[in-house]
Order: C-alpha cells, then structure tokens, then sequence
C-alpha cells in the first residue's frame, strides 16, 4: 500500500502572524440633503400621513357630528338695507344746552333771551302778538326809540341785530373795536360784551 504524504507544517499564527486580508471598505450611502433639509416641513405639515383606508378590524370609525342647522336668510328690501347703513352711520345724539343771552340796559332793566327772534321798540306787548316772536317793550321819555325799533335772533350760537329802518339809527361796538352805524335791514352778528344803542338807549350784550 502506499502512505499519503504527510501534510507540509504550518506555521503557528502566535509566532508568525499573517495580516489579515482587509474587507473593501463598504460604501455608505449618501445621505439625502434636500430630504434632510425638507423633513421638519413634512412633519410639520403632517404631508408623510396616509389615510388609512382600511382600518384593523375592532376599531372605530370617527362617527360624524350632527349637521349644523343653518339659519334661512331673510330677505331684505332695499328700503331696509338703506335704512340700516343710515343708522349705522349716524351717531348717538347729545342733547344740546339752551343758549341764553341777557340784555343789561343801561337805564336798570335787564331781559333774558333764548334763541327765539325779537323785537325791541316802545311798542307796547299786546295779546295778540305771534308766538314765534319775543317782544320786548322799553320807555322812552325822549321820544328817540321806534315802536319798532330793533330785530334781534341767534344763529348758529351767535347773537345778532338788525335796525328797522328808524329815523335815529342804531349803533353797535364790539369790545375793542370802532362803533358802527347799521344799514337798515342789514345783518350784525356781535359777541358778548357788545353794546348796541338804540335812540338815547343802550343795552350790553351778555
């Protein structure tokens, strides 16, 4: 019979160690920027979740709440629609004081006066005079006062005089200011503390 040969000896590995063959590096894969850089935004907006078309047997479905009862719209003219706008716009009414003026004459007499127009004369107040109209009668010894002698009014809170077209005129000064004879029938605001003569008699204005 032959023998085999006897296998050649290897060398112990403690004594002669081989290096050990080095595995090719495995390439890592490369990460996805734009998918890194646009993820928190996927989160964020829930877009990654799928509707789960299918659910697992044994679980609910959200049951839908009831329908809300929509109110019927009411039709509206287009009166109403214009009156509503005027309304919206107009503002909460203040109620207005009365203004007073007082005629100080300066023989003694003094007459409290509204806004309603007058009349200032020697004529005397009869019974009969119009209810529009405040007449107020003076006494004149000198016989230099019309029995008609002076309109007077308020406007826009502002006192004014008007001469009547009298023989002796009337004259009105301002505070500071020059006296001035009226025209006839012309219009004279004044300010308080205005004096107004009338023939030989006079009033402050207050």
């Amino acid at each position: 019979m032959i023998r085999p040969k006897p296998a050649p000896a290897r060398p112990d590995p403690v004594d002669n160690p081989e290096p050990e063959a080095e595995s090719p590096p495995q390439e890592e894969d490369e990460p996805d920027t734009l998918s890194k850089a646009t993820g928190w935004l996927r989160r964020s907006l829930n877009l990654g979740k799928k509707t789960d078309i299918n659910p697992e047997p044994g679980s609910e479905a959200p049951q839908p709440g009831p329908p809300i009862e929509e109110e019927p719209t009411q039709v509206m003219s287009l009166f109403d629609i214009e009156e509503a706008e005027r309304t919206a716009q107009q503002k909460p009414r203040t109620q207005r004081v009365p203004i007073r003026f007082v005629l100080k004459f300066a023989h003694g007499p003094q007459v409290t006066v509204g806004e309603m127009p007058g009349i200032i004369g020697v004529k005397p107040v009869s019974e009969d005079e119009p209810a529009e109209i405040q007449r107020i009668a003076v006494d004149d010894d000198t016989d230099t006062v019309a029995p008609e002698h002076l309109e007077f009014g308020v406007k826009n809170g502002v006192f004014w005089v008007k001469d009547l077209k009298t023989v002796n005129g009337t004259v009105v000064e301002e505070p500071g200011a020059r006296p001035l004879q009226c025209i006839p029938y012309d219009t004279y605001s004044l300010v308080r503390g205005s004096t107004v003569t009338l023939g030989s008699l006079s009033f402050t204005l207050h």
